[in-house]
């Protein structure tokens, strides 16, 4: 009997979550080069686009009076490019400068709510006349209250940016990224298999190849999935998934379905290729429904 593909397992901690890569078909040591290499790369990521660095560029944007202007880095300005194509075709669904909004929800916890809370109607009220413009390289506070927090979308980014780095830069291309079981994204699969085993939930699983998919939970949590559109904070009783070509889309994705209707995730979904949404309900929508689900054996690789 032939051994099965041999398969490298790297992992590493940032953005507040943990990220794994999985190599396959590759020379040991080569692959662990590769994966320390994107560490590091990750580790820049990780203070470039996260809110929590007092010292790192959000910080600054949020601080920025109005009328000042930042210079803009690549990485922001390619999560802000997506996060003003996400939020126009998802009509105010997805808002990545909504972070006060997603920050009153998290320190009010569990609190009960009153929409008469004075302190959270300034929050939506600043939110919305809020606003921030990108020009070039410079991102000017056009007028106060707003807050970019592009942390709906950051893994996703980060995942795609070190597959870039994987086959551009090292030449492989059999991998399986990963950050936090809850966006995983399938390069070429090992061996002669048709695809990367995803478990979805505790029964399921596909099979990905080239493909993302992301998933968004309220599970044990409070505050971390908020419709900007209504201000409201939003409850989920089971996790709303999406898939599609890259890591950052798939998130983004996931996000806008947590808080649109079906009728308003359909049409979102219409509007790119090869997306689709795997529903709280169970339903499916889009591209996923041309995926094969089968019953999930007890060994996985990972699970959104």
């Amino acid at each position: 009997m032939s051994a099965g593909p041999t398969i490298h397992n790297f992992s590493h901690d940032a953005l507040q979550c943990r990220f794994w890569i999985r190599i396959a078909d590759e020379d040991a040591v080569y692959a662990r080069n590769a994966a320390e290499a994107i560490f590091q790369l990750l580790d820049d990521l990780d203070f470039q686009t996260d809110l929590r660095h007092d010292s790192g560029p959000i910080a600054s944007i949020n601080a920025m009076p109005e009328g000042a202007m930042v210079a803009a880095s690549d990485h922001i300005r390619a999560l802000w490019d997506f996060g003003e194509t996400m939020g126009e075709e998802s009509a105010g669904a997805f808002n990545v400068t909504a972070g006060n909004l997603f920050k009153y929800w998290s320190k009010r916890g569990e609190l009960p709510f009153n929409q008469d809370d004075a302190e959270w109607g300034q929050v939506v009220n600043a939110t919305r006349e809020g606003k921030f413009k990108l020009e070039g390289c410079e991102l000017t506070c056009v007028k106060a209250g707003a807050a970019v927090d592009f942390g709906a979308i950051t893994r996703g980014y980060a995942l795609d940016r070190m597959a870039d780095m994987l086959e551009s830069n090292w030449g492989i291309h059999r991998a399986l990224l990963m950050a936090s079981g809850s966006v995983t994204l399938a390069l070429d699969p090992p061996g002669d298999s048709s695809g990367w085993r995803i478990g979805v939930g505790t029964r399921s699983e596909i099979k990905l190849c080239r493909f993302a998919f992301a998933s968004k939970s309220t599970l044990n949590r409070h505050g971390n999935l908020v419709d900007p559109r209504s201000g409201l904070s939003v409850q989920l009783r089971s996790p709303v998934r999406a898939i599609a070509n890259s890591a950052m889309e798939a998130e983004g994705l996931a996000m806008a379905a947590a808080v649109l209707s079906p009728a308003e995730l359909e049409e979102l979904l219409n509007r790119g290729c090869s997306r689709g949404a795997w529903l709280p309900d169970d339903s499916r929508l889009g591209s996923i429904t041309y995926f094969e689900v089968t019953d999930r054996p007890e060994s996985q690789e990972t699970t959104a």
